[in-house]
């Protein structure tokens, strides 16, 4: 089969780039072909300044074998990913007609975010027009408030992909049928025979730096941690500037004393990595008893687990995810203290630092959850992921899918984020 991938430009890839890549390579490895291109709201071809090997290397650019086959970096996107002008209409209908040519369409990013880019540019509406399915990947854990406006094209889409639970649930407002099908990774690099107990040392914590990923409950837990053992914090981002600048440091990065939380980590061993390149991810795990993920959003967790992919990668490494009781919310596939330790959301510094203390001396547990793990690490394997794609575009085991149904207010919402596009509000549909 052939499949075309394609996002509209956003500014942050961020988990979208991993999942690209590692589907391209799951759907390669099963024998098929697979070409991936970037909507861009522009009138003409944007050109990418060319850079050498060693440049692409030293900005972070990496490529993933039999991936899609370009550089990538986690932040800026594709290098030389071919691009379509869609403002053009000489392009817009070439990518139209190119469209026609494969067996499905996976829209990573289904449709344009509101951004000042897209800001009263309507010419999106018509890109679906092909005769190839249609399908959107769904990354987000809270899909009415960020792209309700699909409802306008919902009828142009075969089905939609989700790829946690949490995106899952929050889908239910689309009139599409609807499958939950994981993230894809390397699974075939799962540890297999971790490091014991005794040769890794600590935790590490890497994601990054947003106010609902809460890096900070983790660094104001650390100066009263009584373990000596590692404490590895990776990752930057806009909340790591606020943390850590010595001028605009927010009123909430400073402890009771007057102190910022920042300073008072590193004074008690905790080592910040920076940004740490996907490649040197596993090699950091692989080192560590615990990969904690602090973050929980009241909006993601009303629709379920939304957890990170360093949660699945510490489960290939061979370490113990700690992940947050609303991050892991009515899951079903992790369980607490089965697939994961479970830290309460709201915790008090105290209570968290006594909950890493016991669990990085509870060896017990630990043996426990890294066993129960190699079972539900399979859901994730690349060509395992791939294979439900495939099968979704042939058809197959189609009783397993559900419909969703939009509600009077994310209609609404609809119809106000059609504004920003300047596009015509929808009337009432059929499905309200």
């Amino acid at each position: 089969m052939k499949f075309l991938m394609t996002l509209f430009q956003i500014q942050d890839y961020g988990g979208i780039i991993n999942h690209a890549e590692y589907l391209a390579k799951g759907l390669k490895r099963l024998g098929h072909e697979v070409d991936f291109v970037v909507l861009t709201p522009r009138s003409k071809q944007p050109i990418t300044k060319n850079k050498t090997l060693s440049q692409l290397q030293e900005e972070g650019y990496k490529k993933i074998d039999e991936g899609t086959g370009y550089w990538h970096h986690q932040a800026r996107g594709w290098y030389k990913l071919p691009k379509v002008a869609y403002l053009n209409s000489f392009y817009k209908e070439q990518f139209k007609e190119r469209c026609g040519k494969y067996d499905a369409i996976l829209w990573h990013i289904p449709v344009p975010t509101l951004n000042k880019d897209h800001k009263q540019v309507s010419d999106w509406i018509d890109l679906y027009d092909n005769s190839s399915k249609n399908i959107a990947i769904i990354h987000d854990g809270n899909l009415p408030e960020l792209y309700p406006h699909l409802l306008n094209v919902v009828d142009k889409f075969h089905a939609c992909v989700c790829v946690h639970e949490s995106a899952y649930h929050s889908a239910k407002i689309l009139p599409l049928p609807r499958k939950l099908i994981l993230n894809p990774f390397d699974v075939e690099k799962v540890t297999p025979n971790p490091f014991s107990f005794e040769q890794r040392s600590g935790f590490a914590a890497i994601q990054v730096f947003k106010a609902w990923k809460r890096v900070d409950t983790l660094v104001r837990a650390i100066p009263h941690l009584s373990s000596k053992e590692s404490k590895l914090v990776g990752g930057e981002g806009i909340e790591y500037r606020y943390m850590t600048s010595k001028e605009k440091c927010k009123p909430k990065y400073f402890d009771d004393s007057g102190n910022r939380i920042w300073e008072m980590a590193l004074k008690h061993g905790m080592t910040h990595l920076g940004t740490v390149p996907n490649s040197e991810v596993m090699k950091v795990l692989k080192q560590v008893k615990l990969q904690i993920d602090p973050s929980f959003s009241g909006k993601y967790a009303k629709f379920g687990a939304h957890f990170n992919r360093t949660t699945v990668e510490a489960i290939i490494a061979g370490a113990v995810p700690m992940a947050t009781d609303w991050g892991m919310k009515n899951s079903k596939i992790f369980l607490p203290f089965t697939n994961y330790i479970e830290i309460k959301a709201g915790c008090s510094p105290q209570e968290f630092a006594e909950l890493i203390d016991h669990s990085l001396n509870d060896k017990t547990t630990w043996l426990h959850i890294v066993e129960s793990n190699r079972e539900i690490i399979k859901q994730f394997d690349k060509a395992y992921v791939a294979q439900q794609y495939v099968d979704l575009v042939l058809g197959i085991d189609q009783e397993e899918l559900v419909t969703g149904k939009p509600d009077k207010q994310t209609f609404e919402k609809c119809n106000k984020n059609l504004a920003f596009f300047g596009i015509s509000p929808i009337e009432a549909p059929r499905w309200l």
